[in-house]
């Protein structure tokens, strides 16, 4: 599985992307350039989000190959590798000199061009040493939600089970204001003057929906977002290799790439409650609203400020790896020592963004009409505006990773089926995290466009739609590692291996882990292999140190008895109808560390030459898993969930219950599958047939909801808001003639259940018939269909040309809009499908 860049669209993911095993979560992922670790991102979240190592900053033009152990934590490579290991092996001392470039070229949007050069001088084996360059560059453009028609709508009607329905996530903050008052009710004025809705805005008319006065003008926001962000990378490499006598040799690495990825959502807004009022002497007040029976003075509003543009955010993370590695062999030891040094920064930009008091100023001033039409602002209004917009940092981080390591194994004794190898080795890192806000971001700015320090604290000086502000941060700690392993080939048909490690953690203590595992060929055509293992993961710096901050909205939260009941207990107003509750984040220095037991079983038989089946069986068990109650189940048992998962804060002058997102240990996960490899490779009188199967099955993924409580299952079910999805398949296969090579694969995902939404039924007219009940879909499976055709001219050229996404396949309806690392995309999901659709990929490379 992935994080897809596309999840920062409406998501606070900062540019990221990274790799998951099996599923079980970036952060149980062990990334490796070179097998040496590199630094985490440097933007990672207070919940233990985002802390796997940015691959937006691996440039894929240097690599080399990847190799994937998926059987668990490693003692080399660190007991934190629940999940597994992906080392990426960059190029290196290479004979060719070699530049390609290439085009990405979808429809409506998302174009992308890349260009990568790669040199190599000197030689090894003539010279004793050899010096590697190599740079690449991307660019791709943004893709629109206005360019997929199943995306760029925030109301979509549709069937289920023979009945047509409505979903419609309502957004009241408009342009003209949508406005609550004792003698109008809710609703829009102008929708009332007119009969209409301005042009962004829908006529949304339901006598079923308790929550406003109908009809209503509701902003259609997802028509605003990127679907794809547009994203540009740079990336330098260099890799030196120098051998000395008697089998020594040294290895130097270093990279230093940039990614950045910018992205856009609905102009800002406020809501409802959140202290924004009109009053009586403003002349919209007095020639627009007084008319239509408002009494209250002043009348509250909820207004988007359209005129000003789309939010904008520009994630910026910044890689530089430098990896030393020097290798030799002293009295029948083969010692290895290594010490890297690896910096992730990572900078967030915003424009268009204002703070609650800077909007309250822009209504007082008269520099606002909030009942004008979109471009209906006069000129001074919409300069008054713009020079009140913040442009400019939000927040950066910083995350540094400083290890030296050193191992040396050596033949210990001659058994039956060879030389017993022992080997030794230890480690110590340092892990450094700053994170620091703006001032903005922390709410010290009475006007943030100007810069001007306010003398109190006030919360109106937040961002608008914060309720905590930020607070800047730095930690470190050191870690300390060492282990000791062994293989004995006890046959020459058998082969067994065990090792231990111990770890200490400055902040957490330590642990004992170990590892076992075993290789029997009964013949040449069969081999069986399992292991068994334990692991062991410390809560991340930002678990254990930072400061709380504000997560954002939770919208469109039903206001259920037991919701009610919670909020009078904490001293809250109880709700009336459903509404938007904010979500803290924050650290939990008491947390445990995370401790694994892996195990698998495999099989891998050839009965004849070029045929090969692979099946491995695997299981993971993580027990204090970290993590904090998710909203879906939060929100549907407010009673039941611990009551460390709410907290009250303080917005609009009132307290008000919001979501708590420190985190905690939740409880165990047990999750195991099976992986399935088959190929096929024949020669006949035509060409080269190569054919390749690869599956994975998800048999079992239990996780407790949180610590004692039940226990749940998200395979094939998006309840929580991300389905695990319990079948993925790729099926390559490739006719090689000569200079040309053409390839079909398939790729297939299964369905799974969605999570449940309300939604409106409809008559055959489309007006709604009935009050609003809950469905869960069944989001369909997904094929899709690729094609790659690649011709070698001469000595030197490789013309390749190809159709992602042959079909054209569109993505399944869904209309989940929560869960992890899921953005704002309406009417699809991100993380499942590519908006990209079909795409045309052309690229030439050339080698001298």
């Amino acid at each position: 599985g992935v994080v897809p860049t596309s999840s920062v669209v409406g998501n606070d993911t900062r540019g990221y992307a990274s790799v998951s095993i099996h599923d079980l979560g970036d952060a149980y992922t062990l990334v490796l350039l070179n097998g040496q670790r590199v630094a985490p991102f440097g933007g990672q979240l207070s919940s233990g989000a985002l802390s796997g190592v940015d691959i937006n900053t691996i440039p894929l033009a240097m690599v080399e190959r990847i190799e994937v152990l998926t059987d668990g934590a490693s003692a080399l490579y660190g007991a934190d590798a629940l999940g597994g290991v992906v080392n990426i092996i960059t190029r290196r001392d290479g004979d060719a000199n070699e530049a390609t470039i290439g085009w990405t070229l979808p429809k409506g949007g998302a174009r992308e061009w890349r260009a990568s050069a790669f040199k190599s001088v000197g030689s090894l084996d003539e010279q004793g040493q050899s010096l590697s360059l190599g740079a690449s560059y991307m660019h791709r453009s943004a893709l629109r939600a206005t360019s997929r028609d199943y995306a760029k709508d925030a109301i979509k009607d549709f069937s289920y089970q023979g009945t047509r329905y409505r979903y419609a996530d309502v957004q009241d903050a408009t342009s003209p204001a949508t406005i609550y008052d004792s003698g109008f009710g809710w609703g829009n004025p102008y929708q009332v003057a007119t009969g209409g809705c301005p042009q962004g805005s829908y006529l949304y008319s339901n006598p079923y929906e308790q929550n406003f006065s109908f009809p209503l003008c509701s902003y259609n926001y997802a028509a605003d977002i990127d679907l794809v962000p547009e994203q540009t990378q740079h990336s330098l490499m260099a890799s030196y290799t120098r051998e000395f006598a008697s089998e020594n040799r040294l290895q130097l690495d270093l990279l230093a790439t940039r990614s950045i990825v910018t992205s856009h959502l609905a102009p800002v807004a406020t809501r409802f409650f959140s202290g924004l009022n009109l009053p009586a002497t403003s002349p919209s007040y007095t020639n627009y609203l007084s008319g239509l029976g408002v009494v209250d003075d002043p009348v509250n509003l909820s207004y988007r400020f359209v005129d000003l543009g789309r939010r904008g955010f520009e994630d910026q993370s910044d890689l530089l790896h430098l990896a030393a590695r020097l290798d030799g062999r002293l009295n029948g030891w083969a010692w290895q020592a290594g010490l890297t040094g690896s910096m992730s920064q990572q900078r967030s930009d915003i424009d268009h963004a204002m703070s609650l008091n800077t909007i309250q100023r822009l209504f007082d001033d008269g520099f606002v009409n909030p009942v004008a039409l979109p471009g209906g602002q006069t000129a001074s209004e919409l300069a008054a505006q713009q020079g009140a917009a913040y442009n400019g940092r939000w927040l950066s981080g910083r995350s540094l990773l400083t290890e030296l390591q050193w191992q040396a194994s050596r033949d210990v004794l001659t058994l039956p089926g060879g030389q017993l190898k022992w080997a030794v080795g230890a480690n110590v890192r340092r892990e450094a995290l700053m994170f620091s806000p703006s001032l903005f971001a922390q709410g010290k700015l009475s006007d943030p466009a100007s810069g001007t320090l306010a003398t109190s604290y006030d919360e109106g000086n937040l961002r608008a739609g914060d309720v905590v502000p930020m607070v800047p941060s730095s930690a470190s700690r050191y870690v300390w590692g060492a282990f000791s392993e062994w293989l004995a080939p006890v046959s020459r048909n058998l082969d067994l291996s065990a090792a231990v490690r111990a770890d200490h953690d400055q902040l957490v203590g330590q642990a004992w882990t170990g590892k076992t595992a075993a290789r029997w060929r009964p013949s040449e055509h069969w081999l069986w292999r399992a292991s068994l293992g334990t692991g062991f993961r410390a809560p991340t710096l930002n678990q254990l140190t930072s400061p709380a901050r504000s997560g954002g909205q939770l919208d469109g939260k039903e206001c259920s008895a037991d919701l009610k009941t919670l909020q009078a207990s904490l001293g809250v107003a109880p709700c009336t109808i459903a509404g938007s509750y904010p979500l803290v984040v924050g650290s939990n220095r008491d947390l445990a560390p995370e401790k694994s037991l892996q195990a698998s079983l495999g099989l891998k038989v050839e009965p004849v030459s070029g045929h090969t089946l692979g099946l491995d069986w695997w299981f993971v068990r993580i027990t204090d898993r970290i993590g904090s109650v998710d909203a879906a189940t939060a929100f549907a048992h407010p009673l039941d969930v611990p009551a460390s998962t709410w907290t009250v804060v303080n917005t609009g002058g009132s307290p008000t219950l919001a979501l708590s997102g420190v985190p905690g240990n939740m409880g165990n996960w047990i999750s195991s599958g099976v992986d399935v490899d088959a190929s096929v490779r024949r020669g006949s009188p035509w060409g080269l047939f190569d054919s390749q199967l690869r599956v994975t099955a998800i048999l079992r993924e239990d996780t407790q909801l949180y610590a004692g409580g039940p226990w749940a299952s998200n395979i094939g079910d998006g309840q929580s808001g991300g389905a695990t999805l319990k079948w993925k398949l790729a099926w390559r296969n490739s006719w090689i003639d000569g200079p040309w090579t053409h390839s079909l694969t398939m790729r297939y995902q299964s369905g799974y259940l969605d999570a449940p939404v309300s939604v409106y039924p409809l008559d055959a007219s489309g007006q709604v018939t009935g009050a609003a009940t809950d469905v869960r879909m069944k989001v369909s499976g997904l094929t899709v269909w690729d094609w790659q055709t690649s011709w070698r001219v001469g000595q030197g050229w490789q013309l390749t040309a190809g159709v992602i996404n042959l079909l054209d396949t569109r993505p399944p309806l869904t209309l989940s809009s929560g869960g992890a690392y899921k953005g704002q995309q309406l009417g699809y999901d991100e993380r499942y499908y590519d908006a990209r659709g079909r795409m045309l990929t052309l690229e030439a490379r050339l080698s001298f």
